[in-house]
């Protein structure tokens, strides 16, 4: 499946949208082939009935899930915009020390940064955060561990730097392990058989014009595709085309280079 995440997001629905179409189609006719017209009508209010709660429940599951998985990609969103702020009140803050930390401080945000939006923000795709950024962030920390209350000025800025610095080390630690998190596969497998179910039931409809019945069921299968895969894309957010981008760290990019 995340062969289909390097493709444009309409490319990947009309293509797994015609594979399940085709299948559902063959099964559709191999069953009505295997029942008796009479006996589906004999039991089509029962079945209409049936298929109602089944779609209720079915509902209510699928919003609980895109709720979550849209939920926790806004506070990853928001996390990654937190890390990138304190990066730049740090690097501003750095301004106020002498010149040698002040050098020391911005050149390795930096590289932090650098190693962060390139090589760290493909690594996430594979769940694991990138060594040469791990070893930047590493040494800042250890950065502001080694300066001391005499070396600085103003202690203010010192206290709120190592307020931004903590803050910091929270959103990298939850960006990283969002990118390890994802949907159980015990849900994956309730969803599509859900998922199945639902356009299962509707061979055991009686119709009478059964070209029309396909058209209805392939726009069926089509709406559930569109919000699986909806959910598959929001479930991986650092893999393929519509993955999250490093955009938030742009500014703090902006202004190293007009300070460099």
């Amino acid at each position: 499946m995340k062969i289909f995440l390097q493709l444009p997001f309409i490319v990947s629905i009309l293509i797994l949208s015609v594979l399940s179409i085709g299948i559902f189609l063959a099964a559709e006719r191999l069953t009505r082939k295997k029942i008796q017209h009479d006996m589906l009508i004999e039991n089509h209010a029962v079945s209409g009935f049936i298929y109602n709660a089944v779609c209720v429940i079915y509902a209510v599951l699928i919003a609980f899930v895109v709720f979550v998985i849209w939920g926790n990609l806004e506070k990853t969103n928001s996390k990654i915009e937190g890390e990138a702020n304190n990066l730049l009140n740090v690097y501003y803050d750095a301004s106020a020390y002498p010149d040698s930390i002040k050098k020391e401080i911005q050149l390795t945000i930096r590289e932090y940064v650098k190693s962060v939006t390139t090589d760290e923000w493909k690594s996430l795709s594979e769940g694991k955060p990138d060594s040469a950024a791990t070893k930047q962030f590493i040494k800042l920390n250890r950065i502001f561990l080694t300066i001391k209350t005499s070396d600085v000025s103003n202690t203010e800025v010192l206290t709120q730097s190592m307020e931004n610095m903590h803050d910091i080390r929270e959103f990298r630690r939850h960006r990283v392990l969002s990118s390890k998190q994802n949907m159980p596969d015990i849900l994956w497998l309730v969803l599509i058989l859900s998922t199945a179910v639902i356009v299962a039931f509707t061979f055991f409809f009686s119709v009478k014009n059964i070209l029309m019945n396909n058209v209805m069921m392939s726009f069926l299968i089509f709406v559930s595709i569109l919000v699986l895969y909806l959910i598959y894309v929001l479930d991986h957010p650092y893999m393929g085309v519509d993955a999250i981008k490093p955009e938030a760290f742009q500014p703090l990019i902006d202004i190293i280079n007009r300070t460099k």
